[in-house]
């Protein structure tokens, strides 16, 4: 007992020593150094944080994976290829040499080509193609970017003009793989994958890859031109997939196009220099965007593999458990308040609108935020708001509903609780700057509202059409309007003189009189 007591002890000291260490800790593992052969990787904090997150994704869609593709005869292949997909994207987040980084580049891009290729039909082949081909673009774009950096080393004129544009074609090999504007192509296709490959590629394996390796390399890209180029891609990259998330109609196509937005997003904060924020951001996106691809695809699922959102409708008689899910990731997605996507959203708008940019791309920067909002209500709207009837099976199973509960709270509490820790934001400040500007917007809401009430409905409405028309116009016209001019004061005159003759008769009637008789008097005193 006392050595069980000692040892829970001494494993409790050391965790606290390592959350203590672990942001200012870097352990390196060196395994073989040989030329260029050599196998080195990195362990520190951005690397475990994200596949900490990474495992947690990878589990869940294994998990998923056996639900979705029940049935399927080539399931342990997909099962191979996916582990091989994952274990790729662990490699090239812990590598550090050249060698390890170009293995599981290429990796990451062949066995991507054989998981869209899964399904083996015309769509999944054409996707694949695209797939692979442009990746290969980047592969060639990150063998010479490694080849030109041997000419660092010397230090005349031409080749320090060589070693500056060498940074260009490591930013063409991230374009690549993070499907930014010139070579966003694949994305959408890519959906042609299964549903669980594209909940992992889409959230935090590939298109973070080409993310990561700048990350990896921020210190090259400090130079101004470079800063410029990045803003600029990604903010293009951002406007165009929000515009065309707008119009498309496959489902899981305006899913990839949102991934694509927000990875114009992080690519838009590493132009503004702000390595470590856009990739919390990625972090908080990739717990919510495999979730988000796991309903969608349930959803998918119960429909026989509808993915037009014009087929959709009596999408709640789903279980509410899975409608508020769904709910919850796009609140995250639109970066909603108390959410994971908050925090990061709103630190990265605020230093984006302090520095003095163009009005035309602080506009596009603007709209492609606003957009997000109207492509989650349009999929919200085209899942659960339209009524076409079609046949549905829906499962019963709890594991699907607890698997994505288990990446909502993750997504909501654990990365909400993160962000705050990891970006030490004053709480006052995180509060009033978002308190304060929502104040001032309702405030001028509700004052516009009274003055258009006041001047538009009241003043000129009840002018032109109740009092000038009905009581000059129409009283010339016809006299009718004398007797219902009485509605005007209510019911005051009708029970004014309803008393009066209450109690004219009752005082009359103590004498005994009848009230034609009383009136015959009058009439005939007064003549």
């Amino acid at each position: 007992m006392n050595i069980m007591v000692y040892l829970m002890s001494l494993s409790f000291i050391i965790l606290m020593i390592m959350i203590v260490m672990l942001p200012v800790m870097k352990v390196s593992l060196m395994l073989l150094e040989w030329d260029f052969l050599s196998l080195k990787f990195n362990f520190y904090f951005n690397s475990i944080l994200f596949s900490f997150i990474l495992g947690l994704v990878t589990l869940s869609v294994l998990i998923f994976s056996t639900y979705y593709l029940h049935g399927e005869l080539n399931f342990n292949y997909y099962y191979f290829v996916l582990l091989i997909f994952v274990g790729s994207m662990f490699m090239l987040n812990y590598s550090s040499s050249i060698f390890t980084m170009l293995l599981s580049w290429d990796l990451l891009g062949i066995s991507s080509f054989f998981l869209v290729l899964f399904y083996n039909n015309w769509d999944s082949n054409s996707g694949a193609m695209n797939t692979a081909l442009t990746n290969r673009i980047g592969d060639f774009f990150i063998f010479s970017f490694f080849s030109g950096v041997l000419f660092y080393g010397y230090y005349f004129l031409s080749f320090e003009m060589l070693c500056s544009s060498m940074v260009l074609l490591l930013l063409l090999t991230s374009f690549t793989k993070s499907a930014q504007f010139p070579f966003s192509s694949w994305l959408p296709k890519a959906m042609s994958a299964p549903t669980p490959v594209s909940s992992l590629v889409h959230s935090s394996t590939l298109v973070t890859a080409g993310l990561i390796l700048l990350m990896n390399f921020s210190k090259v890209m400090l130079s101004n031109s470079t800063m410029i180029v990045i803003l600029l891609i990604g903010l293009f990259t951002m406007f165009f997939s929000s515009v065309a998330a707008m119009v498309e109609e496959d489902m899981k196509k305006v899913v990839a196009l949102s991934t694509l937005s927000q990875m114009g997003f992080s690519m838009t904060t590493l132009g503004l220099g702000m390595s470590f924020v856009a990739f919390i951001h990625l972090v908080s996106h990739a717990l919510f965007k495999s979730c988000l691809f796991m309903q969608v695809g349930y959803i998918i699922h119960s429909n026989y593999g509808q993915q037009d959102g014009r087929g959709y409708g009596n999408n709640g008689n789903l279980p509410l458990f899975m409608q508020l899910q769904l709910l919850i990731t796009l609140f995250c997605l639109c970066g909603l308040m108390f959410s994971s996507g908050m925090v990061s959203k709103d630190l990265i708008l605020e230093l984006f609108f302090m520095n003095n940019y163009m009005m035309i791309l602080s506009l596009m920067f603007f709209i492609s935020i606003f957009l997000t909002f109207g492509y989650s209500y349009r999929l919200w709207k085209s899942f659960f708001l339209s009524f076409s009837k079609v046949v549905m099976a829906y499962s019963t199973t709890l594991v699907m509903n607890y698997l994505s509960l288990g990446l909502v709270i993750f997504s909501i509490v654990f990365m909400w609780w993160l962000n705050y820790n990891l970006l030490v934001l004053p709480s006052l400040f995180l509060y009033m700057d978002f308190y304060v500007p929502l104040l001032y917007v309702i405030l001028i809401m509700i004052f516009s509202y009274l003055m258009f009430k006041l001047l538009i409905k009241e003043f000129i409405y009840k002018f032109l059409v109740d009092y000038l028309a009905k009581n000059v116009i129409y009283k010339m016209k016809n006299l009718k309007f004398m007797d219902n001019n009485l509605n005007k004061f209510g019911y005051m005159g009708f029970n004014f003189l309803g008393i009066f003759s209450t109690f004219f008769t009752g005082y009359m009637s103590t004498f005994k009189y009848n009230n034609l008789i009383i009136i015959m008097f009058f009439l005939f005193l007064f003549m």
